[in-house]
């Protein structure tokens, strides 16, 4: 074997094992929502406004209101927008009437994303102090908003968006979505999302995103990230580069939250956001993240297989030695995320390069959707579409 690709080999093994320890410092030991229930809430509680959009969600809808509708904190209102729905949602929201609010979407002006002209629609109609922008597939736990709020007034901050348990159920759920959760907070900087010193370091998670109504209009709400798909994201953005404070916690006693059920889903979830969750540049900054996840994800188990190819004549190679030493670290790494993170069992962890391959996959999908301008659908909607005119039908559905 030649010096050169010694070194090289070496080298690469080195920098996953720093790749390793960025993991640690960034991932172990994630700050959590304080379960101890708002003792130092003042009497005045602000009034929350929950704005809750919704679309098409008939299998979620009932557990979500019921729970939104449990909730013990004392000052709340719930604002349900409802865009076209075309199955049984508008029968589950009207079983609700008298606990919420519930308003239809009006026409999605062109260039909107449907879901952030519901925000919208919400906040105009909302009278509260603080917002609640929170999902139709998510469920709450009774002492939640409590909590929140009350981390919110304490730590003094102006955004708190909590991560949740995930509810999985099938083989792909399993092994996909703990997976790109990992990649994204592997991404984004982890526990350094939290750190005010840090603007470049921000991420929000539309699931649950409580916010001050003045750091709110301050960033310039849903209609500042009208277009959007990653709306959350951008909006902790938008919010970290005001100056304002931004705090991630993991909540995963608080509440919980199903996104997909099927690998179907899975695939057109995640391929709206692949391509689309980059500001601008998106086609280079797309490429770059293939770079980052075959680098990362997928050489080192590459260089671990024709180790054991060569095995047979050649027992101790450094093929097999650097694989296993980089893999080894991967692995150990999936293998805490999913004991600890994720609650699920951690052999999952075993198929990190299937699942970052399917994911890589989608982001193909994504990309040359995105880059050709053959539009990205959700929801009987079509965004991100070339010569999409304004009463076009994937508008509205």
């Amino acid at each position: 074997m030649s010096l050169l690709v010694t070194l090289l080999l070496v080298s690469y093994a080195l920098l996953i094992f720093l790749f390793a320890g960025y993991e640690k410092i960034t991932l172990v030991g994630f700050p959590s929502l304080p379960d101890d229930k708002a003792s130092s809430l003042p009497r005045d509680t602000p009034l929350v406004s929950i704005i809750l959009p919704v679309r098409n969600q008939a299998s979620t809808l009932e557990g979500c209101l019921t729970s939104l509708t449990s909730l013990d904190y004392p000052s709340k209102e719930t604002i349900v927008v409802d865009g076209d729905s075309t199955d049984e949602t508008p029968k589950i929201l009207a079983r609700f009437r008298d606990k919420i609010r519930i308003f239809n979407e009006e026409p999605l002006p062109k260039r909107w994303v449907g879901k952030n002209w519901a925000c919208h629609l919400g906040y105009q109609q909302a009278k509260g102090e603080l917002f609640l922008f929170t999902d139709g597939d998510s469920i709450h736990a009774t002492d939640s908003l409590t909590r929140t709020v009350a981390y919110l007034q304490s730590s003094k901050v102006d955004l708190v968006t909590l991560a949740p348990q995930t509810i999985l159920k099938t083989f792909w759920e399993k092994l996909l979505q703990p997976v790109v959760f990992y990649l994204i907070m592997v991404s984004v900087g982890g526990k350094w999302v939290n750190d005010d010193r840090r603007p470049n370091y921000s991420i929000g998670n539309g699931q649950y995103m409580l916010i001050t109504r003045a750091a709110y209009e301050k960033i310039g709400g849903h209609k500042a990230v009208h277009d959007r798909i990653v709306e959350d994201l951008s909006m902790a953005r938008n919010l970290k580069r005001a100056g304002l404070k931004l705090r991630f916690l993991v909540a995963q006693d608080a509440f919980g939250v199903r996104m997909y059920s099927s690998l179907r889903e899975i695939w057109l979830g995640w391929r709206k956001n692949f391509y689309t969750v980059s500001e601008n540049h998106r086609l280079l900054k797309a490429l770059q993240r293939f770079l980052f996840l075959f680098v990362f994800f997928i050489l080192p188990f590459i260089i671990l297989t024709q180790g054991i190819l060569l095995a047979p004549s050649q027992p101790v190679n450094l093929f097999l030695l650097t694989g296993a030493f980089m893999s080894f670290w991967l692995w150990l790494g999936m293998l805490i995320f999913y004991k600890q993170g994720a609650r699920l069992n951690p052999a999952y962890g075993v198929l990190l390069p299937l699942a970052v391959a399917v994911y890589m996959a989608i982001g193909v999908d994504s990309t040359i959707r995105g880059a050709l301008g053959k539009g990205l659908s959700w929801k009987g909607r079509i965004y991100e579409q070339n010569n999409q005119k304004p009463d076009d039908k994937s508008r509205r559905v």
